[in-house]
């Protein structure tokens, strides 16, 4: 995952401070603090993931598959002697329009899928915004490091990859969603 990415239909992991009102971190809540979602314009909800403390005011929440829908995630926490903690992070896409998209990088000879290919994908033919970055595996599939395809909002893309073993000579290729 990407910075306050999501993913959406699976567990995600999120982590965070609890801090009191002198901005002081709060240890030794355990498990004990409440944790509230809301999706989209939704009101929220208790939680049903697991929630941890990890050390010195630090604590974790584990996300259910069915809490990682797609859209903006509100979180609220709030615990014993702490300030409310209020967290937006984005599952998928904030478009609702967004989906996983296949991309398989292949020889240009022999059609072979290609693994362990950098690919990057451009929202310019210049190649110069970045909108994802990840490998191809072992099949050929553009792949996050953690295992998971591109999720993009409709729109034109510039797809381009490297690999020490072939030469790129039609870069970039465009995809229209």
């Amino acid at each position: 995952m990407l910075g306050n990415a999501w993913i959406p239909g699976q567990q995600n992991l999120i982590s965070f401070v609890m801090v009191d009102s002198n901005n002081v971190e709060v240890p030794g809540l355990g498990g004990t603090f409440t944790l509230e979602l809301a999706a989209n314009t939704g009101v929220f909800i208790a939680s049903a993931g697991t929630k941890a403390e990890k050390s010195a005011g630090w604590y974790t929440y584990l996300a259910t598959a069915l809490e990682s829908v797609r859209g903006i995630i509100s979180v609220r926490v709030n615990g014993a002697g702490c300030v409310q903690q209020n967290l937006v992070y984005v599952c998928g896409s904030s478009n609702p329009l967004g989906q996983e998209r296949t991309y398989i990088v292949t020889d240009s000879v022999s059609f072979l899928p290609v693994a362990g290919a950098v690919v990057w994908i451009t929202t310019d033919v210049a190649g110069t915004q970045t909108r994802w970055f990840g490998h191809s595996d072992m099949l050929g599939v553009a792949r996050y490091d953690n295992g998971y395809k591109p999720w993009l909002d409709p729109g034109t893309y510039y797809y381009w990859s490297l690999h020490p073993l072939y030469t790129t000579d039609a870069w970039p290729d465009t995809e229209i969603y």
